[in-house]
C-alpha cells in the first residue's frame, strides 16, 4: 500500500480527471443498480405462480345454442364428453379465468354490518373446477356434492360453500388463517361458509393489488357463453385442444368465441412486463460496455500522459508488476469513490421510484454485488493500459515528451 499516497498526490494535481471518472462511476453504479433491480423485479413479477396447473390446462369460450331451459344440461354433456376424452384429467366450466382479463371482482367482510374489508377476484364452477385448475387444498375440505348448484348468471348470489386462497384468508385473519374454515364471510353481503383455504389461486386481472385473492365457488353458470377448462395429462394438450374444438364444432350453431392454453394467457399477461424487462436487460448489457469503454479511454489517455513519469520510475528501478500496481490501485481508488457516491444516488433515486411507481426498497445485496460488479468493470477497463505501459522501456519513455 506504499503507492496510496503518491496516487492521492496524483490525483490532487490531476483533479479534473479524476472527477470525471468519479462521476462516470457514480452515475454508472446509480443506474445500474436501480435498472438491474427493476428487471428482477419484472422478472420476479413475472415469475409467481398463478396456483393452476400451467403446463397442461386450457380453455374454451364457447355458446350453448339451445333454448335457456336446455342450457344447463347441454353443459353437463358437454363437460362428460370432453372428460371421456382419452388424455383429459378433468374438466369443468369457469366464471373466469385467472390472468386473463375477464373474470368477476367481489366484496369481501369478515362480518356482516361491514360493507367490505377487501377484494377478490371470484370464480364459479361445478365440483370439479378445483381439480380441473389444478389447485392445491391446503386447508379444510373439498365440496360436498349437495353444494353444487346451477344458475344462469351471478353464482356469487347463491354459494353456500365457497373456498378462498391462503392469501385472501390471511388479510381477513392475519396468522390465524386456518381459522377461517368453518366460518361465515360475506361476499358482496351474501353469507357464505367457508370449507376450505386454497395455496394459490390468482384473479383474472394480473396488474391488481391484491390479485393474490380468489374466492371459488361450487355455481355453475350455465350462460349464453361458457368458458370450458380442461387439465390434460402431460403431453397431449395439443391433442386434447383439437379433440374439443372438433366435438364442440360437431353442433349446428355452435361457436367458438375463444380458446387458449394457459401458458398463452399467462404469456400475454405479462407481455408488456416482459417486454420491460428485456428493455432493461438490454439497457443495462449497454450501460456496461459504454462504462468499460469509457474507463478504458480514460485510463489509456492518464496513462499517455504520464508515460515520462513511467520511463522515470522504470529508470529508478520499478518493475513491470509495480507499475501495473499502481495503475490497479489508482483504478480502484477512484472506483471506491465513484461507488460511495453511486450508493447515495442509488437509495434516492430508489426512493423515487419507490413512491411513483409503489418498488420496494433496494436490498443491500444488490449494493454490496454491484459495488463488486463496478470495481470488477474498472480493473479488467484498466488492466490493458496498464500492462502496456509496464512493457515501455525506460530509454524510450523519458525521451517522450
Amino acid at each position: 500500500m506504499k503507492d496510496l499516497l503518491p496516487i492521492i498526490k496524483s490525483l490532487k494535481s490531476n483533479y479534473t480527471a479524476a472527477l470525471l471518472f468519479i462521476l462516470q462511476v457514480a452515475i454508472t453504479f446509480t443506474i445500474l443498480v436501480n435498472a438491474i433491480y427493476l428487471a428482477f423485479d419484472k422478472r420476479e413479477f413475472i415469475a409467481r405462480a398463478s396456483g393452476l396447473d400451467e403446463q397442461n390446462v386450457f380453455y374454451v369460450a364457447t355458446n350453448l345454442p339451445v333454448e335457456e331451459a336446455a342450457q344447463p344440461a347441454l353443459l353437463d354433456q358437454d363437460l362428460a364428453n370432453i372428460r371421456a376424452f382419452s388424455g383429459v384429467e378433468n374438466a369443468s366450466v369457469s366464471s373466469g379465468i385467472p390472468l386473463s382479463g375477464w373474470g368477476r371482482l367481489v366484496e369481501v367482510a369478515v362480518n356482516p354490518d361491514t360493507k367490505y374489508d377487501t377484494f377478490s377476484g371470484y370464480y364459479g364452477g361445478d365440483l370439479n373446477l378445483l381439480k380441473a385448475f389444478g389447485l392445491e387444498l391446503v386447508a379444510g375440505s373439498e365440496f360436498s356434492p349437495s353444494a353444487e348448484l346451477t344458475v344462469r348468471t351471478e353464482g356469487y348470489r347463491n354459494a353456500i360453500d365457497i373456498m378462498v386462497t391462503k392469501a385472501l384468508a390471511k388479510s381477513l385473519f392475519s396468522e390465524q388463517w386456518e381459522q377461517i374454515v368453518g366460518k361465515t364471510i360475506y361476499i358482496n353481503n351474501q353469507p357464505q361458509r367457508v370449507v376450505g383455504v386454497l395455496g394459490t389461486l390468482q384473479a383474472a386481472w394480473p396488474s391488481w393489488v391484491v390479485v393474490e385473492h380468489a374466492v371459488l365457488a361450487p355455481v355453475k353458470e350455465a350462460d349464453s357463453i361458457v368458458h370450458y377448462v380442461v387439465k390434460t395429462t402431460p403431453g397431449q394438450q395439443d391433442d386434447i385442444l383439437t379433440q374439443t374444438l372438433a366435438y364442440l364444432m360437431s353442433l349446428h350453431g355452435r361457436k367458438i368465441d375463444n380458446f387458449e392454453t394457459f401458458m398463452e394467457v399467462k404469456s400475454r399477461a405479462y407481455s408488456a412486463e416482459n417486454a420491460a424487462s428485456k428493455t432493461l436487460f438490454g439497457v443495462i448489457t449497454g450501460l456496461l460496455i459504454v462504462t468499460a469503454l469509457g474507463i478504458y479511454g480514460q485510463s489509456r489517455y492518464s496513462i499517455v500522459k504520464r508515460t515520462k513519469l513511467i520511463g522515470i520510475r522504470r529508470a529508478m528501478g520499478a518493475s513491470r508488476g509495480q507499475i501495473i500496481r499502481y495503475f490497479v490501485l489508482e483504478n480502484v481508488v477512484l472506483c471506491l469513490v465513484g461507488i460511495l457516491i453511486g450508493v447515495c444516488a442509488a437509495i434516492v433515486l430508489n426512493n423515487v421510484f419507490s413512491n411513483a411507481f409503489e418498488l420496494g426498497t433496494i436490498p443491500l445485496s444488490y449494493l454490496l454485488y454491484g459495488s463488486i460488479c463496478t470495481i470488477i468493470l474498472g480493473q479488467v477497463a484498466v488492466l490493458y493500459p496498464a500492462i502496456r505501459a509496464a512493457q515501455l522501456s525506460p530509454a524510450i519513455a523519458t525521451r517522450t515528451v
